[in-house]
């Protein structure tokens, strides 16, 4: 059995109960993170916390970039779980700066534990762009367009990850055929004509996120990495993804989807 969980919606700050990003794939005894925004943090009490397996399990977190927002959680690792654990970080050919920058993230002065510290078995690896197989997963990782570099992810046929990244219409090749698609819709195209103001800081519309499911043929879109604005906003870029793309829905923090 597999089934995906939207732990972190928002992107930035947490805002109206959205937390920031992170996803989690459950896998039969195994899991898969994605992001380690404040969203994390849900894993500690029900009924996400389900989805953590025996202390014995290794659990990977994989990176789409260092961005606070993105990562915070790895802070809240000691009291999440005990399990071994990989952090999967974007390496230089990804445009990232590799695992060893998280020694200047966590420990003195900002942090108490460096590392090393946050687990009993804790370890870093690079990442980058290209396909391998993580026990029965085919995972893809593809560089994209943001500020410090970026990761998208896929796993196999049954969903993709495409956050903190500027719109390229070739990303639909990486995404093709995917079950369910879940990309950042950082703007709106009525305030934001063209995505240009989503460009600057290395982002996407609602709008371009819906093409590229079309044009992909996703079965669902799910629109995350939300800006912290007021809900009617969201409102209004979903209307706008459904004209082009009329399987498309909202993250919510809590949100779980079966994958087949």
């Amino acid at each position: 059995m597999a089934e995906l969980a939207i732990l972190g919606s928002s992107g930035w700050i947490p805002r109206d109960g959205r937390m920031t990003t992170s996803l989690a794939l459950r896998v039969d005894e195994d899991l898969v993170i994605f992001d380690a925004g404040s969203g994390l943090g849900r894993l500690a009490t029900e009924p996400l916390r389900r989805l953590l397996p025996t202390p014995d399990r290794e659990i990977h977190i994989f990176l789409t970039h260092l961005h606070f927002d993105h990562l915070i959680g790895l802070t809240f690792l000691p009291v999440l779980w005990p399990n071994p654990t990989i952090v999967h970080v974007p390496g230089r050919e990804a445009g990232g700066p590799g695992p060893e920058a998280l020694d200047r993230l966590l420990g003195g002065p900002f942090f108490p534990l460096a590392f090393e510290e946050l687990l009993p078995v804790i370890s870093r690896e690079a990442v980058e762009p290209g396909e391998w197989q993580l026990g029965g997963l085919r995972m893809t990782a593809g560089r994209q367009e943001h500020p410090g570099g970026s990761l998208a992810y896929r796993v196999g046929d049954w969903f993709a990850l495409l956050t903190d990244r500027a719109y390229e219409p070739g990303a639909s090749d990486f995404v093709r055929g995917v079950g369910i698609l879940v990309h950042e819709a950082w703007t709106s195209e009525q305030d934001d004509p063209g995505g240009v103001q989503a460009r600057t800081s290395g982002h996407s519309t609602a709008e371009q996120a819906a093409r590229l499911a079309r044009d992909a043929g996703v079965r669902e879109l799910l629109l995350s990495h939300l800006p912290p604005t007021e809900g009617g906003y969201y409102a209004q870029m979903l209307a706008e993804a459904r004209a082009i793309f009329p399987r498309t829905n909202l993250c919510r923090d809590g949100l779980v989807r079966r994958l087949e």
